[in-house]
């Protein structure tokens, strides 16, 4: 097991943790929460030894193997599909030292280095790795395309496709769902569940925990609890025991005024001094339980204007996209005040078009985008965090916009977790969450009438999400929502949209369904056998047929391709049997040896390329 036995360790003079223990069992999943600058990355350092505490122990077997996400990783040429396949890096090795073998002719250490080869699943290494990206939502086209020509979300995405690509004991992931659509969300759940090893995970996705783990750390006032069960049962445990402290706390306190009452009162008498002096150091062995607070540091509220259009916004006949290139089209909706809307669909379908549209920072190809009279829009997108001012405070952000007081500023500033001097600190010294907190106040500041809002949450902590969740229920305007946090859909939104195959189409369904569908697609690509529809509507079994037709030549091309990789598997295991015969290789000479080496090194790469025409197929599929 995972162990930390009485760690202190802190920063300057400002301690993390103090006497912090916990321990975390073989095969345990568990979620680690705690506000913003607890101390939850710092704890993972801790653990990877990149730290050492001042005090205390942390320990685990000597045979664990830990990986973890890493964040800022070297940019690389390498194809994405090589570049995950670096995360096993014990095959990685065998294969280099089996191509030093050949070149130097050593067929004793090179049979002996294929057969561990072979074991480790080496022949099954660039399949299982396009799986992992087919999961993350990469396409096949994607695998040849290098590290380095992927936008940032992209390369975090490839970092975590390569730890999980990592045989490991204890797996550590700090935000692994920032920069995941809903589909690639679901199917990493999926895989974690799957997942053998230990797992701790830092997340603020609640649902994401409740699907993913099976023990809750909580930091707080630095210490760590061990919750057992999901997050939500975390929540219920927490309120119980936060229930009973203050009881607790209530109790203290009535028996330390009893006995501060008895000293005041007997303090003078000569003949109490003995029992003044007792009970006054009772008072001071009498040990502080100060209850927990769980008050949320924001409390915020989205004011929309006094008059709602209806419709607020209109799309008649629209087409939207990039120059020559068509996203959407056929696009006709309207938006009424109270609409609570989510779109749903693979990365790379139109959902941020159809937003950038709706909010009026791209213009239709062709179409009408009509407005109402009194309709503002607040837009959020990823981009606009880039786009602060990095030399100016928050105070000086709030105050373009109209707040001249320095203590209204301060008090509008104190409902988004802006205390204190925080608000004159430049934001070029802000988190990610201080960003998005700042940006989301200051569209609020315009009292718009449609809140349109891509990813909201990432960077955002729990208690930031839940407020935002809550200020959406009670927002009178409408909300067009894209995000992959499934809690803030369940709550927040009470229509979909389905963006898919260039169309916008209202989606007959909730949540539930539309993972229902996401989930069984993901096991047909793993299996790479169709699945009977998991859903009893009739347009989507007619999807499914149709789409089982359309691939019916793709199918009889794949089942070809297995036989040959059967066939050709057969042939390179007779060749291992020779080249790891000794009395095999006696009777050969050099010439025949060389001959059956290279037919071995021709048949494993033809292996290779008949596997990567048959992913290619399945992605297709």
């Amino acid at each position: 097991m995972l162990r930390l036995d009485s760690v202190w360790f802190g920063f300057e003079e400002e301690y993390l943790f103090e006497d912090l223990s916990c321990a975390v069992h073989a095969g345990q999943k568990v979620g680690l929460v705690g506000r913003n600058g607890i101390g939850k990355s710092t704890l993972f350092k801790l653990i990877r030894q990149r730290l050492i505490p001042e005090e205390g122990n942390i320990s685990l077997p000597e045979k664990w193997h830990v990986s973890w996400l890493r964040q800022d990783v070297p940019v690389s040429e390498k194809p994405a599909i090589e570049f995950v396949m670096d995360g096993h890096q014990s095959l990685r090795r065998i294969e280099s030292r089996m191509k030093q073998a050949q070149e130097t002719q050593n067929i004793h250490e090179y049979g002996q280095l294929h057969d561990e080869f072979e074991a480790l699943g080496g022949y099954q290494a660039e399949a299982r790795a396009g799986m992992i990206l087919s999961g993350l939502s990469f396409e096949s086209s994607d695998f040849q395309s290098p590290y380095s020509s992927f936008s940032g979300g992209w390369r975090i995405r490839l970092n975590l496709a390569q730890t999980l690509n990592q045989p490991s004991d204890l797996m550590l992931l700090d935000e692994p769902t920032n920069h995941l659509d809903l589909e690639a969300l679901v199917w990493l759940q999926r895989w974690i569940r799957r997942y053998p090893g230990t797992l701790v995970c830092i997340s603020h996705d609640r649902e994401f925990l409740d699907r993913s783990v099976d023990s809750i750390l909580h930091l707080e006032q630095r210490q760590a609890t061990l919750y057992r069960g999901s997050y939500s049962s975390f929540e219920r445990q927490r309120a119980e025991r936060l229930e009973l402290q203050t009881r607790t706390y209530a109790q203290q306190e009535k028996e330390r005024k009893r006995v501060q009452r008895f000293i005041d009162r007997f303090r003078t008498y000569a003949s109490k001094a003995k029992q003044v002096q007792s009970r006054i150091k009772s008072l001071e062995r009498m040990t502080l339980t100060a209850p927990l607070r769980a008050l949320s540091p924001y409390s915020f509220r989205l004011q929309g204007p006094e008059q709602l259009d209806r419709p607020m916004l209109s799309i008649d006949d629209g087409v939207f996209g990039y120059g020559e290139k068509t996203v959407l089209s056929q696009v006709t909706e309207r938006i009424y005040p109270g609409d609570r809307i989510a779109l749903l669909g693979v990365n790379g379908a139109g959902k941020s078009t159809l937003l950038k549209v709706l909010a009026g920072e791209l213009e239709p190809l062709e179409g009408e985008r009509t407005v109402g009279l009194h309709t503002t829009i607040g837009y959020f997108a990823q981009h606009q965090l880039e786009q602060l001012d990095a030399s100016v405070s928050a105070h000086d952000h709030v105050a373009a916009s109209g707040l001249e007081a320095t203590q209204e500023i301060r008090n509008y500033l104190g409902q988004w977790g802006f205390s204190g001097d925080d608000i004159f600190r430049p934001v070029s010294s802000f988190s990610g969450g201080e960003k998005a907190r700042l940006v989301i106040a200051l569209i609020a500041r315009h009292q718009p009438a449609i809140l349109i809002l891509d990813e909201p949450t990432n960077h955002l902590d729990l208690e930031m999400r839940e407020a935002l969740n809550v200020a959406l229920r009670e927002y009178e305007g409408a909300v067009l929502l894209v995000s992959h946090d499934q809690h803030l859909l369940r709550q927040s939104a009470n229509e979909f949209w389905l963006v898919s195959q260039g169309k916008v189409k209202h989606f007959d369904g909730d949540l539930d369904d539309y993972e229902d569908i996401v989930v069984q697609m993901q096991q047909e690509i793993e299996s790479s056998k169709p699945r009977k529809t998991r859903t009893s509507r009739k347009d989507l079994r007619r999807q499914r047929a149709d789409e089982r037709n359309s691939n019916l030549e793709a199918s009889r091309r794949r089942a070809k391709l297995e036989a040959q990789i059967s066939s050709a598997r057969a042939e390179l295991t007779e060749l291992s049997v020779v080249l790891n015969d000794p009395n095999s290789l006696n009777s050969l000479d050099n010439k025949k040896l060389q001959r059956n080496m290279s037919t071995y090194g021709r048949k494993k790469k033809e292996i290779e390329r008949l596997e990567k025409q048959w992913l290619d197929l399945v992605d297709q599929e």
